[in-house]
C-alpha cells in the first residue's frame, strides 16, 4: 500500500513538472511576442512624432 501511495506522489511530481516547463516555455514567448509589439508601438509614436515635425 506504502509503496503504491509513493508511486502515485512520484506520478503526480512529474506530471506537475512537466506541467511547469510547458507553462514556462509559454511565458517565455508571451514576453518575446510582447517585447515586438513594444518595439512596433515605440517604432510608431517615433514616426508620428516624425510626421508632425514635418507638417510643422
Amino acid at each position: 500500500m506504502t509503496e503504491n501511495v509513493e508511486n502515485l506522489i512520484l506520478e503526480h511530481l512529474r506530471a506537475m513538472r512537466t506541467w511547469n516547463a510547458m507553462a514556462d516555455r509559454q511565458f517565455a514567448e508571451i514576453k518575446h511576442r510582447l517585447a515586438h509589439i513594444e518595439t512596433a508601438v515605440a517604432r510608431n509614436g517615433r514616426d508620428l512624432a516624425v510626421n508632425y515635425a514635418e507638417q510643422v
